[in-house]
């Protein structure tokens, strides 16, 4: 897949980094609007739509899908104050306005389906819609009204802007392989919504039906997914006023991409760069990490099962496996925090074919490895045994969609074009030097852009 034109794509992979780690990774970004479906949502009186519905903004409670790091949180109250300004001005009972991460007390609380029996015992009485929103959306209060007065609020609806996948895709485990494109999921940059009706149907099936699956790898599909119940719920219905360009006046909420400003960049020489490899892969995979984004590293070491002088790599003692690399990844943990130099601030552990991946303050790793949080086997899957490590020492990780688990082509071309992406996975059936010059490799224009953003005052 290649960029959106006009939207020059080619980014600065590790000085975006460098600014995320300056705000201890900050942030998401997502998405564009459809035009061509304004009129088709506009026209759907058929089904329950009416340009009549009697909505105000106490009959909405807006959720905010924020995160506990300070920086995150601090964008979120912004954005709660801006809803709350806003409803003054129109002198109306101000909204209720939730914080996501102030409800984490609920277990898996950001994967949203948990709390919906919550929502629905608490607000069902006095409430028309749940509207969710990220940080850095950004709502026009009237027009969202004016939005989802169009919509009988006392019927069932799954509101947002669509995305669909252009080809089956790994991450959302090959779903709908015959023809990708009939499954609409939202783009959550640009807020979605769910009717009382519906979150009241679906806390009742989650009161006499478990969630499946304990684990989640791309939360709005997965969301998409559920509600869907295999064609006995409901689909999404595209609105073309939930924006994340300003495409046209009415736009109801539109989405503020940029890189953090929280000071000045974190240094090169501040990350340690530590590559995953193995024997089998010295020779194909090695070679396109040194093409690529290792030459603007300050600091990097390739660890191995077999040491290699000409790359050079460290045999790191643990034997290649086949599923899971936990083994290896302590190893690398414990080396840094033993043999490099205390002043590095950083860790960065990439796959031999990731264009970035996992990162780590000095401090996490140092906690880490003086608890007794293991693997249990060597191929144990690191990530996840990383988090339960994380999660039991009170260590929160912060999620940005910049890094990316797949390819490109593996997600749509909405959801790609408002980022800046930092990495993206796997060499399979893609040319991995073109990728990272198409998508991450420094640029001209990224560089103006930096030099653009050294005295701008973004405003709510």
């Amino acid at each position: 897949m290649l960029p959106p034109a006009g939207r020059g794509r080619r980014r600065l992979a590790l000085p975006a980094l460098l600014s995320l780690l300056t705000c201890s990774l900050a942030f998401a970004l997502v998405s564009e609007d459809t035009k061509k479906e304004v009129k088709q949502s506009k026209n759907l009186e058929k089904g329950g739509i009416s340009r009549k519905s009697d909505v105000d903004l106490k009959g909405i409670v807006f959720v905010i899908q924020s995160q506990s790091n300070s920086f995150h949180a601090k964008r979120a109250e912004q954005l709660k104050q801006s809803i709350l300004k806003q409803a003054a001005n129109l002198t109306q009972e101000l909204p209720r306005v939730l914080l996501l991460h102030q409800m984490s007390k609920q277990e898996g609380a950001w994967t949203i389906l948990p709390l919906l029996p919550h929502f629905s015992v608490t607000y069902s009485r006095n409430s028309s819609w749940i509207f969710f929103c990220e940080e850095e959306t950004r709502i026009q209060i009237p027009e969202l009204l004016e939005t989802l007065r169009r919509y009988d609020p006392s019927k069932e609806w799954f509101l947002g802007k669509a995305l669909h996948d252009e080809e089956s895709t790994i991450i959302h485990h090959y779903a709908f392989s015959e023809n990708p494109t009939v499954f609409k999921y939202p783009d959550f940059a640009a807020g979605w919504a769910l009717s009382i009706p519906l979150v009241n149907k679906l806390t009742k099936r989650l009161r006499s039906e478990s969630l499946k699956s304990d684990f989640t790898i791309d939360l709005k599909h997965e969301i998409a997914l559920y509600i869907w119940d295999k064609g006995d719920g409901r689909p999404l219905t595209s609105v073309p006023e939930f924006c994340t360009d300003a495409v046209n006046a009415s736009c109801a909420t539109t989405f503020h991409s940029f890189l953090p400003l929280c000071g000045h960049p974190v240094k090169k020489e501040d990350i340690f760069f530590a590559v995953k490899t193995c024997k089998k892969f010295h020779g194909d995979r090695i070679p396109i990490v040194k093409q690529t984004w290792a030459g603007q590293a300050s600091l990097i070491e390739y660890y191995s099962d077999h040491a290699e002088s000409s790359i050079p790599t460290v045999d790191l003692g643990i034997p290649n496996t086949d599923r899971g690399h936990c083994g290896k990844t302590f190893a690398i943990l414990e080396r840094f925090l033993n043999h490099s130099h205390d002043k590095i601030a950083w860790l960065v552990i990439v796959d031999d074919d990731t264009l970035i991946r996992m990162v780590f303050s000095r401090e996490a790793i140092r906690r880490l490895l003086a608890s007794k949080c293991r693997c249990y086997s060597n191929d144990a899957p690191d990530d996840m045994v990383l988090g339960m490590c994380f999660s039991g020492l009170g260590i929160p990780v912060t999620h940005s969609p910049l890094f990316h688990q797949a390819r490109p082509v593996d997600y749509p071309r909405d959801y790609l074009s408002h980022q800046i992406p930092i990495s993206f996975h796997k060499h399979w059936n893609i040319d991995p030097v073109k990728v990272y010059f198409t998508w991450l490799a420094p640029g001209e224009e990224d560089k103006a852009r930096q030099e653009t953003q050294k005295g701008f005052k973004e405003e709510l």
